[in-house]
């Protein structure tokens, strides 16, 4: 009937923003999603002050899996009415599950400021600072949450899992054993979790036989069921695991690693760093500290070499920031110019250089990192190295350290861990294989280039960790502190993956670990060679 009636209005009046509203709800009641798309952009194009309809857009669009497309309504709704609270409720939960965490949280924030301390938003912004590493912040927006929302599982489960991060065990078990009461009445359950916590203890088995008792554990458990089953020495098991929940995460991400393009911009930036010498590198910012960009694949130690530095009383932890990865889209706008191609206006426009340091200094500014304090901030996200020349000309002051690990326990951990760095390449032993010797050529063309980071090698640093660290420092050019020997008892977390790991004593139990997995390793054997020849493995 309501149908029957909006379709009458609207052949008298076309335009009648109700009618049309009443219209959408009609088809989305149906489940008609591409008329209820229709009709929601025919009331933006109508009505553009509105907020409703960008959000239910935005919220059809999420639905259906078109999260990218769901980005940009949420930011062109913002671009109309910057006072849309839903608009950044939305937009910051999206990024923060892309972990596009600082401004998620802006969003989160804004969202908070503008609708009020609502315990989903609460929940949201709570996680999202938890991942950004910042417990103690983190941790009263969940209680507040839970404090409103008793019911509520998500801030009950996120709680737990910052109290498990501050190792304080009990606590985490006992705020899991409560989550799982409401879980239960939700028809849920809080396994992956407890098996987690139990992954953290001496009691690791039972939550692998938690895991073993499942029989349709996919994604993320799924790899946390490799690991365990690969700390248990079932290696076979473990692979299997490991490479079934990786082809799962592809599949529902729709992540494709592209060979052939990378390959293409890889050759592109060789060649700009055999022009380095006729380009002309931004001055230094004396007056600002100084990034130290900490270089490496994933899971080739760059978490435990951050530790080390951050324990330095002049060195501030800047985890894995996002800023280098903006610069191919920042210089693409600057240009007008595809990138890696624009990358050919450096010679004839020396300001873009200056521009890129400034833009990153900015960005440092932004997450807290140029605050009076310190000398030096880390920047250790993973295949940084890749714009190594874009680096040494924005930043020519800026220590180098490149964190060398054998590439096949690199792969083997890679393999067992979810991670989206390197352009989608860990989804695939094959990809991260071909990508990791990728990188390993293209830095062996920067370094006859003539751009030379310090290496710092995993073995060596776990056979000595006094000495290694007594050189990385002088490369850096302060003196060794001894909380950096100790770097394992440090407050700071580390939000990473390798978090657990930096926090137990200095071990050599991952080093050589590959040997389990010669079988498995077998068919990319042949791309590891230059690798494992240029590392000394």
């Amino acid at each position: 009937m309501a149908d029957s009636l909006a379709r009458e209005t609207l052949r008298q009046s076309p335009d009648d923003i109700d009618a049309l509203e009443i219209l959408f709800l009609c088809q989305q009641a149906r489940n008609d999603r591409p008329n209820a798309e229709a009709t929601l952009r025919r009331v933006i194009m109508l009505a553009p002050g509105r907020q409703w309809p960008r959000s239910d857009l935005a919220r059809l669009l999420l639905a259906g899996g078109r999260r990218p497309e769901a980005e940009h309504v949420l930011r062109a709704a913002l671009a109309v009415d910057e006072s849309h609270a839903e608009a950044h409720a939305m937009l910051g939960a999206l990024l923060s599950e892309r972990e596009i965490l600082v401004p998620g949280a802006h969003h989160l924030h804004r969202a908070i400021a503008l609708a009020g301390r609502h315990p989903q938003l609460l929940a949201n912004l709570g996680r999202n600072l938890m991942r950004q590493g910042k417990l103690g912040e983190a941790e009263p927006l969940l209680q507040d949450a839970i404090a409103a929302a008793p019911d509520m599982l998500a801030p009950l489960v996120h709680l737990a899992e910052l109290a498990e991060q501050r190792d304080e065990f009990d606590r985490a078990a006992s705020l899991l054993d409560r989550a799982e009461t409401i879980a239960r009445r939700e028809g849920r359950d809080v396994t992956a979790q407890r098996a987690h916590l139990l992954s953290r203890t001496r009691q690791w088995r039972a939550g692998l036989a938690l895991l073993d008792a499942v029989a349709d554990l996919s994604g993320t458990p799924l790899l946390l069921r490799a690991r365990l089953r690969d700390r248990a020495a079932r290696y076979d098991e473990a692979w299997c695991d490991a490479v079934q929940a990786k082809a799962q995460l592809a599949q529902a991400r729709g992540h494709v690693y592209a060979a052939e393009a990378v390959a293409r911009d890889f050759e592109t930036l060789a060649a700009l760093a055999a022009r380095l010498s006729e380009l002309t590198p931004a001055p230094t910012r004396n007056d600002v500290a100084q990034p130290i960009f900490i270089l490496g694949f994933p899971r080739s130690g760059t978490t435990m070499t951050e530790q080390v530095l951050a324990s330095h009383s002049r060195i501030r932890a800047g985890g894995e920031l996002p800023f280098v990865a903006e610069l191919p889209t920042l210089i693409q706008g600057w240009t007008g110019l595809p990138f890696p191609a624009a990358l050919e206006q450096l010679k004839d426009d020396a300001g873009i250089v200056t521009r890129i340091r400034d833009f990153y200094l900015a960005q440092a500014e932004a997450y807290g990192l140029l605050a009076e304090g310190a000398d030096f901030f880390t920047d250790k996200m993973p295949l940084n190295e890749v714009y190594l020349p874009l680096l040494r000309l924005a930043c020519p002051a800026a220590p180098l350290i490149a964190v060398q690990r054998d590439p096949r326990d690199i792969l083997v951990s890679a393999m067992q861990h979810d991670m989206t760095h390197g352009l989608h390449c860990t989804y695939r032993l094959e990809d991260a294989a071909r990508h990791l010797a990728s990188v390993s050529d293209l830095t062996e063309r920067y370094l006859s280039a003539g751009i030379a980071p310090y290496a710092f090698r995993y073995e060596s640093f776990i056979a000595d960790q006094k000495v290694e660290t007594a050189r990385l420092m002088g490369f850096i050019g302060l003196p060794p502190e001894p909380a950096q020997t100790a770097f394992h008892q440090s407050r700071r977390h580390a939000p990473t993956p390798s978090y657990a790991q930096v926090r137990e004593p200095l071990h050599n139990r991952a080093v050589g670990r590959w040997r389990n997995y010669t079988g498995q390793l077998a068919p990319v054997a042949p791309l590891l060679d230059r690798p494992i020849a240029r590392g000394g493995y």
